[in-house]
């Protein structure tokens, strides 16, 4: 199962203007572009931030724990330019609060986050201090500017896992869909002895990669200001399938149809039970089955969904072995879908994977619904 969570700030922080706020813009970039002297490279980062209470009250409702779910931070690509061939988007845990601000790159302001300062009139920690969180091993330090006061754990032998996130590109898309679960944990239950407070995230190219001259280009991200359907978001995934077939029979793999108990909308506050009736195609008469034709039967374990916008063809939800499994009781298999956090007003469809051994089927039935407010 799965919940869907958007950034409630962001921001880019541009080295080329240092003091200003552009935290309303509808674009968040990172990486470098020349100065106008056509020699310098000037970098650009981002920042962004989930409420975590919102997640945990998800955590309470469902009664799981941070341990028990995988967490992918999404954020949609506007466009890219001169990007090298490979590298690397760093996610880094932000040490110091600060304020989203209302500025954007055609008219900054300077009432937010920037290049130089968190907070109007508050600069950035430099990397001379280090500031210890209680009685843990965990400091924060900084560059001075950009954001880079990033956690990291200062005892060679403990875990830094959730301080650092990276996701590498080679020559494939640049839509950034990275696993931050250790992240999470950090924010939610503590790391090193100490609880960290949720600042966000810092996103850049890698230290190496942003000190390196030969390497330039950046990738512009759509920011939660954007009027399309690419905010950025945290999907939350929890295994919920449950397998007891009761007296259901296996479908006949080689000849079935499906059909579905799904309503044509739904609210974007609903939880719903999803059903899928699967029968045989041609079903054999017997003297205890005078109607085979309506005979429910059960599609195998290794059954998954996916969820995918209509208009765009996106995908929402992507298929998963373990999280986008379908279940099945007595009745018939089923999955759920907590409608929290789709875009009202907006048409979607449901698509089914079965695996049998080597082979993969997928069925595009026209299973539609509508979300809406």
């Amino acid at each position: 199962m799965f919940r869907i969570f958007y950034a409630k700030s962001d921001a880019t922080l541009y080295e080329s203007i240092n003091e200003y706020n552009v935290g309303l813009d509808e674009i968040l970039e990172v990486g470098k572009r020349l100065d106008t002297d056509g020699e310098t490279l000037l970098k650009s980062r981002a920042v962004l931030k989930f409420d975590m209470s919102e997640i945990s009250q998800s955590l309470s409702k469902y009664s799981k724990t941070v341990n028990d779910c995988k967490f992918m931070m999404q954020l949609y690509t506007s466009h890219a330019k001169n990007l090298p061939s490979d590298y690397s988007i760093y996610a880094k845990l932000v040490g110091q609060d600060w304020i989203n601000g209302t500025g954007f790159e055609s008219d900054p302001t300077i009432d937010g986050v920037s290049w130089t300062y968190p907070i109007s009139a508050s600069t950035w920690y430099s990397s001379s201090q280090n500031i210890q969180i209680g009685s843990s091993t965990l400091y924060v330090s900084g560059s001075i500017s950009g954001g880079g006061s990033s956690m990291y754990q200062s005892d060679p032998s403990g875990s830094t896992a959730g301080l650092i996130i990276s996701e590498s590109f080679s020559y494939r898309p640049t839509d950034l869909n990275m696993n931050v679960t250790d992240s999470l944990k950090i924010w939610l239950s503590g790391s090193g002895g100490a609880s960290i407070p949720n600042y966000g995230f810092l996103l850049q190219f890698s230290d190496t990669d942003e000190a390196d001259d030969a390497v330039a280009g950046y990738v512009r991200f759509f920011s939660r200001d954007t009027h399309t359907i690419y905010v950025p978001k945290l999907i939350m995934y929890w295994d919920d399938v449950s397998y007891s077939s009761g007296s259901l029979t296996a479908i006949n793999i080689e000849s079935y149809s499906i059909y579905t108990k799904i309503k044509p909308a739904y609210k974007d506050t609903e939880i719903a039970k999803i059903r899928i009736y699967a029968r045989d195609k041609y079903p054999q008469k017997s003297p205890t089955n005078l109607f085979p034709i309506q005979t429910v039967k059960r599609l195998p374990a290794t059954t998954y969904y996916t969820v995918i916008d209509a208009l765009t063809n996106e995908t929402i939800i992507p298929y998963d072995d373990i999280y986008t499994k379908v279940s099945c009781d007595s009745t018939s298999n089923f999955f759920y879908i907590d409608f929290n956090g789709f875009m009202p007003e907006r048409y979607y469809r449901i698509e089914l994977k079965i695996k049998d051994g080597i082979v993969e089927e997928y069925i595009a039935d026209q299973i539609y619904f509508k979300v809406t407010q």
